[in-house]
């Protein structure tokens, strides 16, 4: 038998501990909070690094925890703070519904199942993907160089503000832009 797939009950198989935490970062980039937090660069402009945390943490907890099931609570605490680093909050009972989603997803994995994997897979669209890849750490190069540029973008939105905005005004050293008061301007006679 495959040294991987010897599984205790309640243990992950090194191919189910891969398949997790791609899995919990498609969860946790579908998640409307999380993912408008990033790319509106809420959490400042290191978002994408404290998703990624996020989602480390997560799988951490499910990789330590005797019982995640059993601490559910708990990771739900690990969800609202990870929103929390984001300056997000959500009060819409979404972070329950994600951290049974998660540990749906763990449970599925520790007996080899991974059709709720394939279907996260099948419902996000490629751009989505490239940014789970991103946000689960792997950094693997595309063939497609056009991949690349829009996983860019869309990973540090904060580049595209700064190309958007007007040569004219002038940007802070924080990123802020720096806006003249409008009481002088265009008096009408």
């Amino acid at each position: 038998m495959n040294q991987n797939a010897i599984r205790v009950p309640g243990s992950l198989t090194v191919e189910a501990r891969d398949i997790l935490k791609e899995g919990i970062g498609l969860i946790l980039w579908r998640w409307t909070a999380m993912r408008a937090a990033v790319e509106n660069g809420w959490g400042g402009r290191d978002s994408q690094a404290k998703a990624n945390e996020t989602v480390a943490t997560v799988f951490d907890f499910f990789i330590q925890s005797k019982d995640p099931v059993k601490d559910i609570e708990k990771l739900g605490d690990l969800l609202d703070k990870g929103l929390d680093e984001l300056n997000t909050t959500a009060e819409d009972g979404s972070v329950d519904e994600v951290a049974n989603l998660l540990v749906d997803l763990y449970e599925d994995c520790c007996n080899g199942n991974y059709e709720m994997l394939e279907e996260l897979r099948a419902t996000c669209s490629q751009t989505s993907a490239s940014v789970v890849k991103v946000l689960n750490g792997d950094e693997e190069e595309s063939d497609d160089e056009d991949d690349d540029q829009t996983t860019d973008m869309m990973v540090d939105a904060s580049n595209q503000k700064q190309e958007a905005m007007p040569a004219d005004e002038p940007v802070a050293d924080d990123g802020w832009t720096v806006v003249s008061s409008r009481k002088n301007k265009g008096k009408r006679n």
